[in-house]
């Protein structure tokens, strides 16, 4: 008798569960090298994230290598802000829509079971408000700061920090941040160290520092100059580069440096500036060193900033996102999400960038050619930094607040 496929029938939500374990309620993303499916954990009747590797779509080199170190390094790692792994392992995949293709549908692929966050993505919360309230921001950059920390202590860099990949949890008591998507992280000093080739570029290209840009594995600094990129968009709306393409606004950061934050929304406390656009310097040794250095400066650009109004309570929730789905016991009427048009294709940015020779020009043209530097051990020790040389004294006209 041949063995009947999870889902067949029905779409995504048929009656046989992923792994004889998870029921499938709906498909929530579709990504590069996987798809996430909400669903119920047969065993806990608990609400699980489940992400199933696609067997087909976008090139991604070593895609099920790299889900696989997601899996196991994302498994270290039991922090409150950082999305927790609770289980990983082989299934059938689903019988999908011809958007999901499956390159053998009878052949087992690997996937990840994950706390489910209700919630939006930090970019979602953007898009939907534009640039965010100071407070919010400060919380949000010290609850990072604590992930990174707690991964970075166990030798863990993320190399995909992104706005995309921050969940906000959808509560109104508390503004809460979770970390997730360890998919193309990578282990200091482990057997896992790296993936990449020369000229291959890991990450979303707006987010990435200048030496990840050149190839190189990139450090715990580099997981800091993303977050540092990440709040400097929070407080602005806009990226610190920006360019027609990728490649261009990749090789920017090589040359050029970032306009004031002041330049975008010219109530910005002045020392909120300081710090986060020394979260971006281009040399790696002028940056924060350490992610409880940065959370520590920015707690003082708190203190020495002038006191604002207190942010709507609750605000960061969206409204018209997805109910949570009903009890277990109660039969729920699966979703049909081909008829609800999903925005995660749109929102998705290529993790690889593939520069070509003499893309960014023959003086860095060398540079990519050259293989990959790895630091020594030992390297990126904390060092105390200097805030950055404050600006001239602004006119009466242009101090935070003037209207």
């Amino acid at each position: 008798m041949q063995a009947q496929t999870p889902g067949t029938g029905t779409g995504e939500t048929g009656a046989l569960p992923l792994a004889d374990r998870y029921r499938v309620l709906a498909r929530v993303g579709v990504g590069g090298t996987a798809v996430v499916y909400r669903c119920i954990d047969l065993h806990t009747e608990r609400v699980v994230a489940v992400k199933v590797l696609r067997t087909s779509g976008p090139l991604i080199p070593d895609a099920a290598a790299r889900f696989r170190r997601e899996a196991h390094l994302a498994a270290t790692l039991t922090h409150p802000h950082i999305v927790r792994v609770l289980d990983y392992g082989y299934t059938v995949p689903l019988a999908t829509a011809s958007r999901v293709p499956w390159e053998d549908a009878d052949k087992p692929v690997p996937y990840l079971a994950m706390e489910y966050v209700f919630g939006s993505t930090l970019k979602e919360l953007l898009r939907a408000r534009g640039p965010l309230p100071f407070r919010w921001i400060w919380r949000v950059g010290e609850q990072l700061c604590s992930a990174l920390a707690a991964a970075h202590a166990m030798g863990v860099v993320h190399r995909d920090v992104k706005p995309q990949n921050t969940m906000i949890v959808d509560s109104r008591m508390e503004l809460l941040a979770k970390l997730t998507d360890f998919g193309i992280a990578r282990q200091v000093g482990g057997d896992l160290t790296t993936l990449t080739v020369t000229g291959q570029v890991l990450g979303t290209p707006d987010y990435l520092s200048p030496e990840q840009v050149l190839g190189e594995p990139g450090g715990p600094s580099s997981d800091l100059y993303s977050l540092g990129v990440v709040l400097y968009e929070l407080a602005t709306g806009r990226l610190p580069f920006e360019a027609d393409t990728p490649l261009a606004a990749a090789s920017r950061r090589m040359v050029a440096d970032p306009p004031p934050l002041t330049a975008y929304r010219r109530d910005v406390p002045r020392a909120l500036q300081e710090v986060i656009l020394l979260a971006i310097r281009r040399e790696a040794d002028e940056r924060y060193q350490a992610a409880t250095e940065f959370a520590q400066a920015l707690r003082w650009s708190r203190e020495q900033s002038p006191a604002v109004a207190p942010a709507e309570r609750g605000g960061w929730v969206l409204d018209g996102r997805a109910p949570r789905p009903a009890p277990l016991r109660r039969e729920p009427t699966p979703a049909d999400d081909a008829a609800v048009p999903s925005n995660e294709d749109s929102e998705l940015q290529a993790t690889v960038l593939r520069v070509a020779p003499g893309a960014l020009g023959p003086e860095l043209d060398g540079v990519l050619s050259a293989p990959p530097h790895v630091a020594e051990e030992g390297a990126g020790v904390e060092s105390p930094l200097p805030l950055v040389e404050p600006a001239p004294e602004a006119s009466p006209d242009d101090r935070p607040g003037a209207s």
